[in-house]
């Protein structure tokens, strides 16, 4: 009697789907999109009265006097610091959002690479917006001091660049790491309009008077990332994958 191989429940192509769609069902549960979202519309608000308030302190030396005119070609030193360490936070409170999230599922949390690319791109914000302090790529107010004033040729290089060292241009950038990290195509698209908005924005030269001129700037941007955390907190997989 020849001899005939038992059937096997599970074929190694069904196998390998399986594990395919677990993967994708646990990086679906690991998700916590709506929070970096809802933090980074936080601090986007409250820079609103740093903006208003914060007195100029002229650590970089920039400001001209005279007796009824005072011209400072740098943006205030304070708006700087806060989103130095706004951001530093931000990424602090999403980590241990993540971690919780994690332990609370059962669940491994890929959010490390995350944190650490948005903190170095704070760090770097840092160091590129002093560094165009010092060497702008776009044109600044005239100096009324001077007899001579400089014409900057600006190209799209030089926008790019002013655009994406913005505050909320690092912003943008880590959310597309995010997008990387949880393999999230809804973020993606969703990253690549809030950028489109941004770059627009942060390139734009406001000529006003008012103290309040800088309000659409942090506004609009704060918007877009609160009607992104409703949606994608409105819209999360409901299920939750346990370890077995």
């Amino acid at each position: 009697m020849a001899d005939e191989s038992a059937p096997q429940a599970n074929s190694p192509h069904e196998m390998l789907a399986a594990v395919r769609d677990l993967t994708r069902r646990v990086r679906v549960a690991q998700r916590g999109t709506w929070f970096p979202l809802l933090v980074f519309a936080v601090i986007t608000l409250v820079a609103i009265p740093v903006y208003r308030y914060a007195p100029y302190v002229d650590v970089f030396g920039t400001c001209r006097t005279r007796p009824q005119d005072k011209v400072c070609m740098a943006p205030n030193p304070a708006e700087l610091g806060y989103w130095t360490v706004a951001l530093l936070l931000a990424y602090a409170a999403i980590a241990a959002f993540y971690v919780r999230q994690s332990r609370r599922r059962g669940l491994g949390t890929p959010i490390r690479p995350y944190v650490v690319v948005g903190v170095a791109l704070a760090v770097m914000m840092t160091a590129v917006s002093i560094w165009l302090t010092f060497h702008p790529l776009l044109p600044q107010p005239a100096d009324p001091f001077s007899t001579n004033p400089v014409q900057i040729e600006v190209g799209p290089a030089a926008w790019l660049v002013n655009g994406l060292a913005s505050p909320l241009g690092v912003i943008g950038l880590a959310l597309l790491v995010l997008a990387w990290v949880e393999r999230h195509v809804a973020l993606l698209a969703y990253t690549l309009a809030y950028l489109a908005i941004g770059m627009v924005q942060g390139n734009q030269v406001i000529h006003s008077s008012s103290p309040w001129f800088f309000l659409p700037d942090l506004l609009v941007p704060a918007a877009l990332l609160l009607l992104g955390a409703a949606a994608f907190a409105l819209f999360r997989p409901g299920a939750k994958v346990r370890a077995a």
